[in-house]
């Protein structure tokens, strides 16, 4: 009897001094993320003797985005004929460079009292803004912090961060 109750203590302290040595991995947490939308836009005021320098100005808009506008959404925006004909001619061109119809939409605006444009184009994209990654230290190994570099950068390569949001109103951990 004094042989068995011994071997279970044994057996026990083993189990202890063994766990007793295990490293303790803290839950990782992960980083904190704001998504945030940017809009580029270009208003245009389009008038027969300006006709060349709004065109000159919208293709340098184009130029200058060129991989948003491949990739992101796109509203056009007109309030008078003259600019629903610019909206007309821009879908146009934008289709033959091949932007997405679903990522054009075109819009009318009124042409009121105080508007001082025909014709607006607006390209909206999101940023993921990312907290600063803390520097590793040497030794401490699971701490809360690690894949924080790993993390931060999987969400800046992402061309559409906004699609990873979950858009349920009922979720307890989204923004309203």
């Amino acid at each position: 009897m004094i042989k068995i109750v011994s071997k279970t203590v044994l057996l026990v302290l083993a189990a202890l001094s063994i766990s007793g040595c295990a490293e303790h991995i803290s839950e990782r947490n992960g980083t904190k993320v704001d998504v945030v939308p940017v809009t580029y836009s270009l208003s245009l005021k389009v008038k027969p003797k300006q006709f060349k320098s709004a065109e000159k100005e919208l293709n340098i808009f184009l130029n200058e985005h060129k991989k948003l506008i491949l990739t992101q959404k796109i509203t056009l925006t007109w309030r008078t004929k003259l600019g629903k004909e610019w909206v007309n001619e821009t879908q146009k061109r934008l289709l033959i460079k091949g932007v997405s119809e679903h990522n054009i939409t075109v819009e009318q605006n009124r042409a009121g009292f105080g508007e001082r444009f025909d014709y607006e184009i607006k390209v909206t994209v999101h940023k993921a803004l990312l907290s600063v990654c803390q520097y590793p230290k040497v030794g401490h190994y699971g701490e809360p912090g690690d894949g924080c570099y790993s993390e931060s950068a999987r969400w800046q390569s992402m061309v559409n961060p906004e699609k990873m949001l979950n858009k349920s109103l009922n979720a307890d951990y989204t923004n309203k």
